[in-house]
């Protein structure tokens, strides 16, 4: 197992005299400082994890596996306990005015990029995109 290297007081101490040089008119009290503290040390595993050394935090190979399995989507399911297959019908009325306004700007070289919510272009050598969102009505 790799070593995991721990925060030093030191390092602590420096972080927290960066964060005073940047907030000079900031109190510090005895919790203030404690506080400060944890966010210096939250600061380090930070910067460990982003660079993939190792952690006292890090899961283990079947926890690793286990939150894997949890991150998976959903599947739908009826009252019976049978899976069922969503599908999605698709929206005329999105697709009928993305058209439009992809033809509005055919001199501009539109493209459309889904059926139902984008169409890009370029103008004067800028590259632009239109997003096309319903809302759903207000309720009541």
């Amino acid at each position: 197992m790799a070593k995991i290297n721990y925060p030093t007081q030191e390092w602590i101490e420096k972080w927290i005299d960066r964060y005073c040089e940047k907030n000079p008119d900031e109190r510090l009290s005895a919790d203030r400082l404690d506080e400060l503290r944890q966010d210096a040390e939250c600061e380090w595993w930070d910067n460990e994890e982003d660079h993939g050394r190792p952690t006292p935090f890090a899961l283990t190979p079947e926890q690793e596996k286990v939150s894997k399995e949890m991150r998976k989507g959903q599947r739908s399911v009826n009252a019976y306990g049978k899976e069922v297959k969503r599908t999605r019908k698709p929206n005329e009325a999105k697709r009928e005015l993305i058209e439009a306004i992809a033809k509005g700007l055919a001199d501009y070289g539109a493209s459309v990029t889904n059926l139902e919510r984008q169409v890009d272009f370029t103008w004067q050598g800028v590259a632009y995109s239109v997003t096309l969102t319903a809302h759903r009505p207000p309720k009541k």
